[in-house]
């Protein structure tokens, strides 16, 4: 589904599991230094194909959209401010 916001067109972001999230969060908190984030394949696979990770020289890497995720994702898990 896209939805517009102006002119700029969104994806509106896809459902994913409790694990699959967590894999997501544990990729974003490795840096460039960190031995690179062993997650399951099942889930790396998703991730690339959404679009929310991609896979360079060797290692996971977030993407914009991904990083995007992780932040609703938190500020939804803390509840209404």
């Amino acid at each position: 589904m896209i939805l517009e916001l102006g002119y700029v067109p969104i994806m509106a972001p896809k459902k994913l599991t409790r694990e699959e999230f967590a894999s997501l969060v544990e990729v974003g908190n490795c840096s460039a230094i960190d031995p690179p984030a062993t997650i399951p394949v099942e889930h790396s696979a998703k991730l690339i194909a959404l679009g929310y990770m991609v896979e360079l020289v060797g290692r996971l890497r977030m993407t914009t959209p991904g990083r995007q995720l992780i932040a609703v994702g938190l500020k939804q898990a803390d509840g209404p401010n």
